[in-house]
């Protein structure tokens, strides 16, 4: 039987990019998960009378590159939270990767996004407060080695 090649979320980080040159990487403390969620693609209706067999044909439109939600374990005084609340009001865009070095895998995905939503809280006293975020990812992404 082939074993699976899968791995867990363990390890894998959610990164924004200091701004230098090169990019230096500040990993978003307490990720509690991540992902990126909505990817999509419109679709063109390129049916015409000659179609065949009366069957509709499409092709891909533009692309939405989809969003980034990331649940935490929020503190007010951990920097990395506040910079994300501080992105959001500059409406900033700025670079970001997930990087799966820490899963084992030397690669990550880069792009650039904006902090669509600053999160919630979740605040009660059989848990770690949670908080919330999300990045909207603006244009391509890319995978490349992390370095």
């Amino acid at each position: 039987m082939t074993q699976s090649t899968g791995v867990t979320g363990r390890g894998i980080t959610f990164e924004i990019s200091d701004g230098e040159s090169p990019d230096g990487w500040v990993a978003i403390a307490n990720l509690a998960s991540t992902g990126i969620n909505g990817r999509t693609a419109e679709e063109i209706d390129f049916t015409h009378l000659a179609s065949s067999g009366g069957f509709r044909e499409y092709r891909q439109g533009f692309k939405d590159p989809g969003t980034i939600p990331l649940e935490l374990h929020f503190t007010p005084t951990e920097t990395t939270h506040v910079d994300l609340l501080d992105k959001f009001i500059s409406g900033a865009n700025f670079n970001w990767r997930i990087n799966w070095s820490g899963a084992g895998i030397a690669m990550a995905e880069y792009g650039v996004g904006f902090v669509q939503n600053p999160g919630d809280l979740n605040i009660n006293p059989n848990d770690p407060v949670g908080g919330a975020a999300s990045v909207r990812v603006t244009g391509q992404t890319t995978w490349s080695s992390a370095a």
